[in-house]
């Protein structure tokens, strides 16, 4: 969605104190309200000093943690973390761990090693006897962070072989840290055009490869090879010269007796290592949209043959979409898959000239479809593929749908995709959903591609009522970080810093907001783990008990 593009896109012009005070450089006229640096020092500054409030409680203490790894200004973050890996409270002790990560602190490389490996020196930063396994899980996606974000060769081979070695480990049978250790080494991104880069792509996919073959080990962690070797390989002949790999994968979806795990971590591995000239992977994948017998791997294989795009791709998809025969699970993915392919091509190509086709088969889908969430997903095809005609069609969908959040969210999501002229609408909508998390979330969202900059001070007001939830507060804050206007910096401050006229849960999401405010990055720091991944092999610290690294603001 690029959210905070979308609002910075065109905002204030000449009006600023800064500019009126002749602070501002000449081309640097035009306010876009990103913060400044000057708002991400004020912001470091006032999460230090509430991080160490000795009132603050776990909620706060992680939330700012994880704060101040996003905006990676404090030099003395380091020793923070260390001092709280040796709390009492397990919660606390595994944002710490995460956080060193998160804020690609090479220097936290050894010590995030000794968590991982549960050696003495990793236990005595805890003061424990042994690691638990959450935090050794952690480790390996902190140790995965940082070597994504280094360019030293050195040190992502030291996490290379540190993760090789855990998953190797006959005598650990723990799944949460082979599946990190394995998106650590998805997240190593070698670079190829250096013979070090070469080499140490080289020994990763042949321990991948290795480890693919084996037979007597446990499928669901196995499953994560296959998109860690995607990764590391790339779409293409660019490094898979021969396309051996690629034949190897193929062969995967096709064996019937492979499990499940297998064969869906297959079908996305070769989204992202196929091209339209590989015909037999294509035709692999398409067969098994229709044929296989896991529905998953099914619905991934409309989502990778529109990742992988070309012609005989689309039309393929857009058959299956309008035959009656389909499967009716099966039809919102093959319109999200040609969705996919429509906005590839466009942002590859901006004279790109959308199929007139492909848009009139999802848009007539989305028309004859009663079943609300099966047409919210057809409008998010449509957002995608900015299919203007659809926008009457998609706010009449919304306020019919306005007492069904998911559905309604959606709609609304699909016009702020579009370019919709809707705002008003939706303001309607986020003025009545004060209790509704998602629905919040979703048309706020919106608000802020179709470049309202009125939404951030609504949202505040809405955060500063007491009587919110966990999950309004959260939704709040997450619409508040993801749109990341600086007008919100300094209310949210307020609130996190104001424990006699706020609860802790508010303060707590003020911090998570301005750590998605002012972050480093222009996307959400786990987006690097969860894309492309296989989210139905997960483990308890990767996604689906609300701790996970992929749950983390």
């Amino acid at each position: 969605m690029q959210l905070k593009k979308a609002l910075r896109r065109g905002g204030v012009t000449s009006g600023t104190d800064d500019f009126s005070l002749g602070r501002a450089p000449q081309n640097e006229a035009t306010d876009t309200l990103s913060p400044t640096e000057s708002d991400r020092k004020f912001v470091t500054e006032a999460l230090k000093k509430t991080l160490v409030d000795p009132d603050s409680n776990r909620d706060i203490v992680s939330s700012c943690m994880i704060a101040l790894a996003k905006i990676g200004l404090d030099p003395s973050i380091l020793e923070k973390m260390k001092k709280n890996l040796s709390s009492k409270d397990q919660e606390i002790s595994e944002t710490a761990t995460i956080a060193m990560g998160i804020a690609n602190l090479e220097e936290a490389v050894d010590d995030l090693l000794s968590l991982a490996n549960d050696e003495q020196a990793g236990r005595e930063l805890l003061k424990r006897a042994r690691t638990p396994f959450r935090t050794r899980s952690f480790a390996c996606y902190g140790l995965g962070l940082i070597a994504y974000a280094t360019k030293d060769n050195a040190l992502k081979n030291k996490v290379f072989e540190a993760m090789k070695a855990l998953i190797e480990d006959e005598s650990l049978n723990n799944r949460d840290i082979k599946v990190a250790a394995f998106q650590a080494i998805r997240l190593l991104r070698p670079a190829l055009d250096t013979e070090a880069g070469k080499k140490l792509t080289q020994s990763a996919v042949e321990f991948l490869t290795g480890y693919i073959a084996l037979k007597k080990v446990n499928k669901q962690v196995q499953s994560h090879a296959y998109t860690a070797l995607a990764d590391l390989v790339g779409r293409g002949d660019r490094f898979d010269t021969q396309g051996k790999l690629r034949e190897m994968v193929t062969e995967a979806v096709k064996n019937r007796k492979t499990k499940h795990w297998i064969q869906q971590s297959a079908v996305l591995a070769l989204g992202q290592m196929g091209t339209p000239e590989d015909k037999e992977l294509c035709k692999t994948l398409q067969e098994y949209m229709m044929k296989g017998k896991d529905q998953q791997a099914k619905n991934f294989c409309a989502i990778s043959l529109g990742q992988i795009g070309g012609t005989a791709n689309r039309d393929f998809l857009i058959d299956k979409l309008r035959q009656r025969r389909t499967r009716t699970l099966l039809k919102p993915w093959i319109a999200l898959g040609i969705a996919i392919e429509d906005y590839r091509n466009r942002k590859n190509d901006p004279n790109y000239q959308s199929s007139s086709a492909a848009k009139q088969a999802v848009y007539k889908a989305f028309k004859k479809e009663n079943t609300r969430l099966t047409a919210s997903a057809y409008a998010i095809a449509l957002g995608l593929m900015h299919e203007k005609d659809a926008a009457e069609d998609l706010i009449e969908r919304m306020q019919k749908y306005r007492n069904t959040q998911q559905a309604c969210g959606y709609m609304a999501l699909a016009l702020g995709l579009l370019g919709a002229d809707a705002k008003d609408e939706i303001n309607a909508i986020v003025d009545r959903s004060s209790h509704f998390d998602v629905l919040l979330t979703q048309a706020s969202i919106a608000l802020g591609l179709l470049g309202d900059k009125e939404i951030g001070s609504k949202l505040i007001t809405k955060m500063k009522d007491q009587s919110n939830g966990l999950a309004v507060q959260s939704a709040l804050a997450q619409a508040l970080g993801f749109i990341g206007d600086k007008r919100s910096v300094r209310p949210l401050v307020e609130i996190m810093q104001d424990p006699k006229s706020y609860k802790d849960i508010p303060r707590a999401f003020a911090a998570v907001a301005l750590g998605l405010i002012c972050d480093k990055e222009e996307f959400p720091w786990n987006s690097k783990i969860s894309m492309n991944i296989n989210y139905r092999a997960n483990t308890e610290t990767l996604t689906g008990s609300a701790t996970g690294v992929l749950d983390i603001l």
